[in-house]
């Protein structure tokens, strides 16, 4: 106790400096607008700065959560503009070109969009998979298409009831159905095992006009993609003499690199359509 007096006995000439000082300061501030003005925004600078940095760490922790709910977003997005899309259809002139298009393709009112997040992701190698945080507990099937904000990602394979794992495109197995923008022509997009940024559109014949840079959509002949998909872009587009079909290199539009979040497509009819495509099958 005696130390601490002697302390402050010490430094009361200190003590009594800085009191008088902020004495000094509260009554230049009350008695001059300037100066009550220039203490206010030096205030305000100061605190605003402490806000900035306290919402830039408030966001970055989390980041996480706001782009699960971005996913969310999104796929409500889809399932509205799907819904707008029949609408639209309803006011098309030509009901007999409706009801040719509506006997090829699934009802683009009857699909909806289930948000997952992509919780393992291999693009390395001659067999690659997906795996997501969604299951039979939420709606998804084997054989349901994913894609993502860039365009297809893949077909989902198999389910348990928290968990699915997709075939990705950039897999030996898959095998999509496209069309090429231009000429509209259908041929199966396949994977050789080498580069995850490309993939090979075959069976394209050679009497087909086929542009470099011309863009790879789904074709929407099945109930596991809607028409129009992204897929990706002609990098290049080769037709030897002796060849029936163009080798065409499609550049995909997905980059399987940074894939977080993705859409499975749950089409309501498919099912029915299944057991028909099984009888046809036999």
């Amino acid at each position: 106790m005696r130390n601490l007096l002697g302390f402050l006995i010490r430094i009361s000439p200190l003590l009594l400096f800085i009191l008088l000082e902020t004495v000094a300061v509260v009554l230049m501030v009350q008695r001059s607008k300037y100066h009550n003005y220039a203490i206010i925004s030096t205030s305000n600078t100061v605190s605003g700065g402490l806000l900035d940095a306290s919402d830039a760490v408030t966001s970055y922790f989390s980041l996480a959560s706001a782009n699960e709910q971005l996913s969310l977003e999104n796929s409500q997005l889809k399932n509205e503009i799907e819904i707008l899309k029949e609408r639209l259809c309803e006011y098309e002139d030509s009901a007999k070109v409706m009801a040719f298009r509506d006997s090829l393709l699934p009802d683009a009112s009857a699909l909806t969009h289930i948000p997952a997040k992509v919780i393992g992701n291999s693009v390395n190698k001659f067999d690659n998979f997906i795996t997501i945080d969604k299951g039979t507990a939420d709606g998804v099937r084997p054989d349901m298409g994913v894609v993502c904000s860039q365009g297809v990602a893949g077909i989902v394979s198999t389910v348990s009831e928290h968990y699915s794992v997709v075939l990705p495109i950039i897999n030996s197995k898959s095998r999509i159905s496209c069309r090429l923008d231009s000429s509209k022509v259908i041929g199966s997009l396949v994977w050789n095992g080498l580069n995850p940024s490309y993939a090979r559109l075959v069976e394209v014949p050679r009497h087909v006009k086929v542009t470099v840079g011309e863009k790879v959509y789904t074709s929407g002949f099945s109930y596991v993609f809607p028409e129009g998909v992204p897929v990706g872009d002609v990098a290049e587009a080769e037709l030897r003499e002796s060849d029936s079909f163009y080798r065409i290199k499609v550049r995909l539009s997905t980059s399987f690199y940074s894939l977080s979040f993705v859409d499975v497509i749950s089409f309501s009819g498919k099912d029915e359509f299944d057991k028909i495509q099984s009888v046809t099958d036999k």
